[in-house]
């Protein structure tokens, strides 16, 4: 390899630049995340010294900055840090890569790279951070391979899609040395991927969604804000009933069973709070239909420091609350400071719809659908429907939907996300996508509807997840003990 040009290999960076650009963040080609792992490990191993680690962590960490501006909210400051330290972590990969790999060496060494990546995934939705931006989602829109999750979880997938680097890697610098053993590496990689694939299409194939159908309509409210820089223009209280109202009419003539509003559909003081619930209640007896209302209620008596309620209510077609309930993981930066937290139990009921069905409905509020082991924790095994009030903005509103699309697949529950300024979806309980509409530009009152097979399905994660979360910990862990042990090469 010392005879290899130089150039080569930073183009082949330059290349990694820009697939790490266009998958994920504002821009998301779904091939793009299988190539630029590839491309900055393969500057990484071939050059030595600190360029070897340095360059690709400052290329890393400049174009997350890039492609993920805007991610942490109007503050431009805390958007650069938050896009740095994003690219910081994919960095983290290739630091212990360059650490480890030769001291553990043969093939178990492969596993290194995609493990740093999973446990980075797995350890930042332990935080408050939650998992901005897993490799996982850049693959949804592909079911078969999004099927993955519902053994192995969302980040069964990200571990798949970077294996294929250090595969790739440890296939070119064997071959010539051990032709036999690189066509095994390579064939092993293809086995796998094509068993997990055949797994994927054989779940789809045999998919049973029932009968059990729900007609879900979906809207935002009249409510005027920007999320980000958490302006609002408080209403009259009249006119947050009448739109309401407007909405409710709506989704009747749509023969709707459940109408799902929003994150902060409405903004109303403490003092007209309990006239909007009212109205509301009394609408969803009278036109014999589900209510989903999301409210932010501002403090105005000073009782809650000055600090606002990001809070939902679940109204029944008698017009009964099912459950309030308040979000419980805020938005990094934006709601932290300002916004009351909510108690982290996920309300979930069992309920007859007017249609007569029978189904078991559970929710939370925008942010907290981005903890994947808050959401199968929490939520119990047969819950049929999830239902996601949301807010986002431009720079995440494509790529949030995607991960969060993630949570169906993973626990084999139908998902419903109603999004202010963003991309309102529902699904599946195999995470196929029912509904898809854009919200950003269709205007404040805009009422959708989607029919969604309300059942729970079956998913090994959402039972064994707890073990196979831990066991990529383990798996890393084992091969770091490895490393130290180990000695590294002397023709090293």
């Amino acid at each position: 390899m010392k005879s290899e040009k130089r150039y080569f290999v930073w183009l082949l960076l330059l290349l990694g630049a820009v697939c790490f650009t266009m998958s994920s963040g504002r821009w998301n080609a779904p091939i793009m995340a299988w190539i630029w792992p590839f491309c900055v490990l393969y500057f990484s191993r071939r050059t030595r010294g600190f360029l070897g680690w340095l360059v690709p962590t400052a290329v890393l960490c400049i174009l997350s900055a890039v492609k993920w501006g805007g991610a942490a909210g109007g503050v431009v400051v805390e958007n650069i840090l938050t896009g740095a330290v994003l690219g910081f972590l994919a960095a983290v990969a290739l630091i212990v890569d360059r650490a480890l790999y030769d001291r553990v060496g043969g093939f178990k060494a492969t596993f290194i790279y995609p493990l740093v990546f999973v446990v980075i995934e797995f350890v930042m939705q332990l935080t408050p951070a939650a998992t901005l931006g897993p490799i996982s989602a850049t693959q949804t829109g592909n079911d078969p391979m999004i099927q993955i999750a519902s053994v192995f979880g969302s980040y069964g997938i990200t571990f798949l899609v970077v294996w294929f680097s250090t595969v790739l890697m440890y296939f070119i610098d064997i071959q010539k040395k051990d032709q036999r053993r690189a066509i095994r590496a390579g064939a092993l990689f293809l086995v796998v991927f094509l068993c997990l694939f055949f797994y994927g299409e054989t779940r789809l194939a045999l998919s049973d969604v029932g009968t059990k159908n729900v007609k879900l309509a979906m809207t935002t409210g009249p409510y005027m804000g920007n999320f980000m820089t958490d302006y609002e223009e408080n209403l009259p209280v009249e006119e947050n009933i009448r739109s309401m109202r407007q909405s409710v009419d709506t989704a009747v003539a749509g023969k709707a069973d459940i109408l799902l509003f929003c994150e902060e559909a409405f903004c109303v003081s403490d003092v007209d709070e309990a006239a909007i619930l009212a109205e509301t209640a009394r609408a969803a007896k009278e036109e014999n239909i589900f209510i989903l209302l999301a409210l932010e209620v501002e403090d105005t008596d000073g009782s809650r420091d000055g600090k606002t309620e990001n809070v939902e209510y679940l109204f029944d077609n008698h017009g009964e609350q099912v459950w309030k309930y308040y979000k419980s993981h805020l938005t990094n930066f934006i709601e932290t400071q300002t916004v009351v937290k909510g108690d982290p139990v996920m309300p979930q009921a069992t309920v007859k719809l007017p249609n007569g069905a029978e189904v078991k409905v559970a929710s939370v509020i925008c942010m907290d659908s981005d903890f994947p082991t808050f959401i199968r924790d929490e939520m119990e095994n047969d819950v049929d429907l999830l239902l996601i009030p949301t807010w986002d903005w431009a720079e995440i509103r494509a790529y949030h939907t995607k991960w969060v699309e993630l949570r169906a697949a993973e626990n084999g529950v139908c998902l419903a996300r109603s999004c202010m300024d963003g991309v309102s979806t529902a699904t599946d309980p195999y995470g196929r996508v029912i509904m898809l509409s854009d919200t950003a530009g269709a205007g404040y009152e805009n009422v959708i509807f989607a029919e969604i097979p309300a059942r729970d399905v079956f998913a090994f994660y959402k039972h064994i997840g707890p073990v196979v979360d831990w066991c990529y910990v383990a798996g890393l862990a084992a091969l770091i003990v490895v490393g130290i042990v180990k000695k590294k090469p002397k023709n090293n």
